[in-house]
């Protein structure tokens, strides 16, 4: 009688299972679900454990009583400053607003801007895991979807992924990326347009993205008034921002200067090769490794991958570097694309890539940076 419903048990069990792989949907928030449980976890634990970075402006300490704050480290701490009071310094404009804004809309409704803050995230990195799973079967014409899993997997535990559950705009930038992108190749050029344009208004290299759908619009044959037209709403965001500033601080630029009070824009790369971590190193090899590989294969993909060069090259340092490689997607599909048969060497990387996860996680959460 025991073995019998332990048989029935273990049969539901494998339906349920079954029902969530054959669901994008569920699986995507399956993922979404242990990536912050795990994260939480692990971030909490770190937190009591570990010395705090002693520098309290790192910390988010308006809400201690959360215990989840120490994913507010950071830029989280600037967010949420921005979200409760605008930008009241022009240091603060080299955050760009539709996430701050996000937060402002949301933490009405629940009180609080870190809780909202961090569900902002958590519900964008469900849609941005969604996308990124049918943008693989898509382009690699997969049906299975623990197929589609495995090279997702590259993206959700990135080494950097880590920033993907925090109170950070890298969430939302995914799913406004991956929803960019996966039109692009539907060729529904207005959807492309639109998610575009969010993606200005949130990251200053929403423009890489901007470039990358259109480029994949061309490739895909669609018309070239539609891909203007896709051009122009995608602009809005960043031109809207820049309205702002003119009128809130008579410099439609100011976001720019910003950034040599955040000590970019200050020096030459030259000057800084010494102090470049192990991480950059790796990413730098990845991204011209990548543009290599794709060239022959797919123009876009090899642009846009060139285009994160500019970066440190630009801005004369790698401070960040690592957070906007999680939009590295050339890469993820490069490796997914040339190791997914090769199974030990692709569990490799990804134990590569979880160890480096849960380190950075680990820094993170006690106050600290990686690069």
């Amino acid at each position: 009688m025991n073995s019998s419903k332990i048989k029935i048990n273990k049969n539901k069990f494998n339906n349920a299972v079954d029902y969530i792989i054959n669901h994008e949907l569920l699986l995507s928030l399956l993922v979404v679900i242990i990536s912050v449980a795990v994260g939480s976890f692990l971030g909490y634990q770190s937190n009591k454990n570990i010395i705090s970075n002693p520098i309290n402006l790192v910390h988010y300490s308006l809400e201690p009583y959360y215990r989840l704050s120490f994913l507010a480290n950071w830029d989280g701490v600037r967010y949420i400053s921005i979200a409760n009071h605008g930008y009241s310094i022009p240091f603060l404009t080299g955050f760009f607003p539709l996430y701050p804004i996000l937060i402002l809309v949301v933490s009405k409704l629940l009180g609080s801007a870190l809780v909202s803050a961090l569900i902002i995230s958590w519900v964008c990195l469900f849609g941005a895991i969604y996308y990124y799973i049918k943008i693989i079967k898509l382009y690699f014409k997969l049906n299975d979807n623990i197929e589609a899993l495995k090279g997702t997997l590259l993206f959700v535990l990135f080494p950097s992924g880590v920033y993907l559950i925090a109170a950070y705009t890298e969430s939302l930038f995914a799913l406004l990326s991956l929803a960019a992108i996966y039109y692009a190749f539907k060729r529904r050029y207005i959807l492309v347009g639109l998610f575009s344009m969010f993606a200005t208004a949130t990251r200053i290299n929403g423009a890489f993205i901007l470039l990358l759908v259109a480029i994949i619009l061309f490739e895909e044959k669609e018309k070239l008034k539609n891909i203007f037209i896709t051009l122009v709403i995608g602009i809005i965001g960043l031109l809207s921002y820049i309205l702002f500033l003119m009128t809130k601080f008579k410099n439609p630029l100011e976001f720019i200067g910003a950034q040599k009070d955040h000590h970019w824009l200050q020096s030459s790369l030259l000057s800084k090769l010494s102090t470049i971590a192990a991480i950059d190193y790796f990413l730098l090899i990845a991204v011209v490794w990548t543009t290599v590989y794709w060239w022959k294969r797919r123009k876009s993909f090899a642009i846009y991958s060139a285009s994160f060069l500019l970066i440190p090259l630009v801005g004369g340092q790698f401070g960040g570097f690592p957070r906007y490689c999680i939009m590295l997607l050339p890469m993820q599909f490069m490796l997914f694309e040339y190791f997914r048969k090769k199974t030990f060497v692709y569990t490799l990387i990804l134990i590569f890539f979880a160890i480096s996860w849960t380190y950075i996680l680990l820094q993170y959460s006690a106050g600290y940076v990686v690069s």
